[in-house]
């Protein structure tokens, strides 16, 4: 199963799982009369089958679109903004959502005790009865878990979806051994353009050029390790590094949205970016760090390689560089075309490197 499939079947499974136990528990609550906090009387006999049923189809049919929602919002961009504007347009979003099921719930609910002779419909419409104390606890037991859960996963995806969970499970915590892939992206004529931009304007051109690498992360499913200064560092696992090239392909993509806005980028800032990258694969160690700010950290050498393959660049006159290791395990892909480059002695290594330029192949 692909994993962008079995992330997305986790996290409906979640949210479905979270949205069924909620509405249980309202509706717990309303029937049970616990604490006698029925705010609204309006005396109705609903069969105790009937109402977790429909807690049941409640969770599964808010559920689901939510799930959906998450997968529009992320590739729509949203994350982008402030924390505020995410939590509001997600409020806002979900709202809709639980909205319109319960209304539907509800008028199904009405009809069939219309139809029951538990209420006169000539007397209690529809009208009144969206307003009783049943209905009434699950708008707002729907209420409290939308801004629960718009807080959770406004944080989940800030902090990084996979770190998210590894924090919270304490994957890493002790340290394991883990075969990965990193790039290092950094900004070609990074001085030259910071003093002619001057250090404000600086800044937001490297906002934006980190904002345009966002759909590049989300296609081939990276992890943004570190933001420094105006280099990025990217990584995957073994598996998805090698799924359809995702560790070579994350710099192609993010050149070629880079080149769609390059007339928004010559306007702006005068200048269009480039970048270079370095990958390397290899085993290394993970670690929960911190205690105030916790983080994951990788520990290896295989991060100072593909530093100083990255450095290579300009010397080579590439823009993406790989090692020996990303070639054996990806030099067999027909849509890359790798160049031999020989080897070198990488600052602060005591043995050569092979490295190898690569290019998308003329299809």
């Amino acid at each position: 199963m692909r994993k962008r499939t079995k992330t997305f079947l986790l996290n409906a499974s979640f949210n479905v799982t979270f949205w069924i136990a909620l509405f249980m528990l309202v509706l717990a609550i309303r029937y049970y009369d616990i604490g006698n906090i029925a705010f609204v009387q309006m005396d109705i006999h609903i069969p105790a089958i009937r109402i977790y049923g429909n807690g049941i189809i409640l969770g599964i049919l808010i559920g689901l679109p939510y799930s959906l929602m998450e997968v529009f919002l992320k590739h729509r961009g949203l994350y982008r903004n402030s924390l505020l504007r995410i939590m509001t347009s997600r409020l806002a979003i979900q709202f809709l959502i639980t909205a319109t099921f319960l209304t539907i719930i509800a008028y199904v609910n009405y009809y069939l005790d219309v139809q029951n002779g538990e209420i006169d419909g000539a007397t209690v419409g529809f009208d009144r009865y969206i307003f009783s104390a049943t209905v009434m606890f699950l708008f707002t037991g729907a209420f409290i878990g939308n801004i629960i859960l718009s807080v959770f996963r406004t944080l989940q995806q800030k902090i990084g979806e996979d770190v998210f969970y590894e924090l919270l499970l304490g994957k890493y915590s002790p340290a394991k051994e883990e075969e990965r892939a990193f790039m290092f992206l950094d900004l070609k004529s990074s001085t030259t353009i910071a003093e002619e931009l001057g250090h404000e304007k600086y800044s937001f051109f490297i906002q934006d050029c980190f904002s345009d690498l966002h759909p590049a992360v989300v296609k081939t499913r990276a992890m943004v390790y570190q933001y420094v200064g105006d280099e990025a560092v990217l990584t995957w696992d073994l598996e998805m590094a090698i799924t359809r090239a995702n560790c070579i392909n994350a710099y192609f993509e993010f050149e070629s949205q880079l080149q769609s806005k390059k007339e928004y980028y010559a306007k702006t800032y005068g200048v269009v970016p480039t970048f270079k990258a370095g990958v390397n694969i290899g085993k290394v160690m993970v670690a929960e760090v911190g205690v105030i700010k916790r983080e994951i950290a990788y520990h290896s050498d295989v991060l100072n390689t593909a530093a100083r393959i990255q450095g290579q660049c300009n010397e080579k006159n590439a823009r993406l560089l790989v090692s020996e290791e990303v070639y054996t395990k990806l030099g067999s892909n027909e849509r890359l075309r790798f160049t031999e480059k020989g080897k070198v002695l990488l600052r602060g290594k005591n043995n050569e490197v092979h490295i190898y330029e690569v290019n998308e192949a003329d299809l």
